[in-house]
């Protein structure tokens, strides 16, 4: 048993339908159409999206409210039934961009270590790893907990778009067993002897989906994801992108007849949002 479960493509059917699929391919074009142009020599960037700008991609797509700020545990809210924190995690690719074996950027799920008295440097120190471990788990749990009551929700989610190749990217979501958040899910993956700055964790989620970790210099607890299986066992919605162009502006904007065809191109490109 892991605290998160990934939902499968008939549970994300429930989440998003067709026309919440469109409303993120929509949000999709606008974002690429404001990326800036990379220049001629340049290598070309992944996309940018401000974490508030996706909060409200899922606002609008799954017309629900958004809620919180800062460290609240969730970001949007479906009135009396579940929240959910939205995250946006980078895939890796190999050189023919498709998603490789590798681990996704990094999130965290809980911060702000509190201890018996002790700093969390210090436990480090004396292999105090259980005890790590459990004052991690409360803290995680205690955050939950609390928004389950002060919003009258049943269940909490977690929701990432996966930003992954220059042509596509993903959403996938997991169910948070907030219930067994405890140090008997949540164990020691490895030997005392092996633990330096990280103390790597059972229990968190499936082996085969992810991993999660307690980071001592970043003091916070994080998750990471395997993309590729996700994708490979079903677990991901596909959504076309593309990475931004390359142009050089300046010398573009002298050529009004060029500007102007440019322009037209792109904003076909821009109405061209029902490719789902």
């Amino acid at each position: 048993m892991n605290i998160l479960r990934p939902l499968a493509k008939e549970e994300l059917d429930n989440f998003f339908s067709k026309h919440s699929l469109k409303v993120i391919q929509y949000f999709m074009n606008t974002s690429l159409f404001a990326q800036p142009e990379v220049y001629t020599d340049k290598t070309s960037l992944p996309i940018q999206i401000p974490k508030e700008h996706l909060e409200q991609w899922f606002v609008q797509a799954l017309q629900v409210e958004a809620v919180g700020a800062g460290s609240y545990p969730i970001d949007i809210l479906k009135a009396n039934e579940w929240g959910a924190d939205v995250k946006m995690l980078s895939c890796k690719v190999d050189k023919n961009d498709t998603l490789t074996n590798g681990d996704s950027g990094e999130t965290s799920l809980a911060q702000k270590f509190i201890g018996t008295g002790i700093s969390l440097d210090d436990m480090f120190k004396q292999e105090q790893y259980q005890e790590i471990i459990e004052g991690w788990s409360s803290i995680w749990k205690e955050k939950l907990v609390n928004v389950k009551t002060d919003k009258n929700i049943d269940n909490v989610y977690f929701f990432f778009f996966l930003r992954g190749s220059k042509k596509e990217s993903y959403i996938c979501a997991f169910e948070v067993d907030i219930d067994n958040i405890n140090i008997a899910t949540i164990t020691q993956r490895d030997e005392n002897s092996e633990i330096k700055q990280s103390v790597f964790l059972n229990g968190v989620i499936d082996a085969r989906y992810g991993n999660s970790k307690i980071y001592k210099a970043k003091k916070r607890l994080e998750l990471r994801l395997k993309p590729k299986n996700l994708l490979d066992d079903g677990f991901l919605i596909t959504i076309p992108t593309e990475i931004p162009t390359k142009e050089n502006m300046y010398q573009l904007v002298q050529d009004k007849e060029k500007f102007d065809e440019y322009m037209k191109n792109k904003l076909t490109k821009f109405l061209d949002y029902s490719k789902i």
